[in-house]
């Protein structure tokens, strides 16, 4: 399976490289390698966009050079949970097609002045998969970009009103033929409902059975979409390589699941911006950070700052977690129940749930569900990566241990370790220099003064601009 993987991501990489690979030095950098090594002062090399040399005395006089002046350089960020064919507040805005697509291109800028130069679509509509690789094809700028393709859907379940089910082993087979040439793997959503109790069927025994004999059959890892326990567990039954949603925003992880989890040597993505990002309704302070205002394009920024937006929110939230409640009591109900205590209590819970699993050796990748659903305003593609890796330090990993579950973990989770990660030799000059120490505080990461993609060197301001 995994040199099925790395054809494939291969030639995704060929496929949908940003810019034309560069010659560059950079000097008089403290080098965090993301190994687990110490930092250490160095100077790194590269060549037609590989690393070719990293040492105290390593020079060039024929290579353009970057002057560190002593800050920190970490491997290119990796978000392992985004969704490009979202725009966020697009549904209340009624955005265009012309304009979601021209806010998409933004998002890919976004994403490399964040530091973030590989992004995973965990379920992408197919049709907007194909234009993010034309763009990025023909020297659009943005992160190296993979994708799962769209999602297994279950009829009647989990968003069965806006994407194909399928309900038979026959489906299954049809919809593989969708999935396959994006090549990296396969979704499965198994969701039985955000309220307490269900309110979606899960797939069925067959249906299920249909997935994983396919998936074998042309190597493609399984990442299930899940947040309970039950649904957790359902998904490791499928063998799944990893679970794309942390969870456990209303219960604590049992020991038996821990120990099955850390066991099974699957992937856990965090994805706590679900909660975090709703906690800007009432903070809307938060809107004015630095990097959020030159990353995000200003009609995003508008409608996070609209309180009917964060009703409409708040409505659909409450609407999916209790379908037969009538819609006309929906956001009375959602005054008492979405409330700044308890969205802080459900992220909290979530953090102690990673944390515990982390503990026990589970392999922590970061995951924003950046973009989630085109009613959310506040999941913003680029600063939400940035602020995931600190929610992680939050939750008690340490920072090194955080940084590399957005660098060195999702690598090896993508099976491209031997191309991204780590800054080594040989490997993809993809690197962030930032003017700060990310191990004194994580958020030192939000102080970039360039992100190297592929060996080409930008500032924030300089990606941003570019097209």
């Amino acid at each position: 399976m995994r040199a099925r993987l790395l054809a494939l991501c291969g030639a995704t990489l060929l496929a949908a490289g940003p810019c034309a690979a560069g010659d560059l030095l950079i000097r008089h950098a403290r080098l965090i390698d993301g190994t687990g090594a110490r930092p250490r002062e160095a100077a790194i090399l590269v060549r037609n966009g590989r690393i070719a040399a990293i040492g105290p005395d390593v020079t060039a006089t024929d290579a353009p050079v970057l002057d560190a002046e002593g800050g920190s350089v970490i491997p290119g960020l990796v978000d392992a949970h985004v969704h490009l064919s979202v725009v966020p507040g697009s549904v209340e805005r009624g955005d265009s097609p012309e304009t979601q697509d021209e806010l998409r291109r933004a998002h890919l800028r976004a994403y490399l002045a964040c530091g973030v130069t590989t992004v995973l679509d965990t379920a992408i509509d197919p049709q907007v998969g194909l234009a993010v690789q034309r763009w990025l094809a023909a020297g659009a700028a943005g992160p190296r970009f993979l994708t799962l393709g769209p999602g297994f859907v279950t009829p009647g379940g989990y968003l069965a009103d806006v994407a194909p089910a399928v309900a038979t082993p026959e489906e299954v087979e049809a919809h593989f033929a969708v999935v396959e040439p994006f090549g990296v793997g396969v979704k499965v959503f198994m969701e039985s409902g955000f309220g307490p109790r269900p309110v979606w069927p899960l797939p069925s025994a067959e249906v299920r059975a249909a997935i994983v004999r396919g998936a074998a059959r042309r190597g493609l890892p399984i990442y299930v979409h899940a947040n309970k326990e039950a649904d957790k567990v359902a998904a490791l039954d499928m063998g799944a390589h990893a679970i794309t949603h942390a969870g456990f925003y209303d219960e604590t992880p049992s020991d038996a699941f821990v120990a099955r989890l850390a066991a099974s040597g699957a992937y856990l993505m965090t994805t706590f911006a679900i909660m975090d990002a709703r906690l800007i309704e009432f903070h809307p302070e938060r809107l004015d950070a630095a990097l959020v205002r030159r990353t995000v394009p200003a009609v995003e920024l508008a409608t996070a700052r609209d309180s009917e937006a964060g009703r409409l929110l708040a409505r659909t939230e409450v609407g999916l977690g209790a379908p037969w409640l009538p819609r006309a009591l929906r956001g009375l109900v959602a005054r008492f129940m979405i409330t700044e205590t308890g969205t802080r209590r459900r992220l909290a819970s979530a953090e102690r749930a990673v944390r515990r699993l982390w503990q026990a050796g589970v392999p922590i990748v970061v995951g924003t569900d950046a973009g989630n659903w085109p009613v959310v305003p506040y999941q913003f593609h680029g600063p939400t990566t940035l602020r995931e890796i600190e929610l992680l330090g939050r939750a008690g990993l340490p920072p090194q241990a955080a940084l590399e579950a957005a660098t060195r973990v999702p690598a090896k989770m993508l099976a491209l370790d031997d191309d991204i990660g780590t800054i080594e030799v040989g490997k993809r000059a993809d690197l962030v220099v930032l003017r700060k120490d990310p191990l004194r505080d994580l958020r030192n990461l939000r102080a970039i003064r360039w992100t190297v993609h592929d060996g080409v060197a930008r500032t924030p301001a300089q990606w941003m601009a570019a097209r």
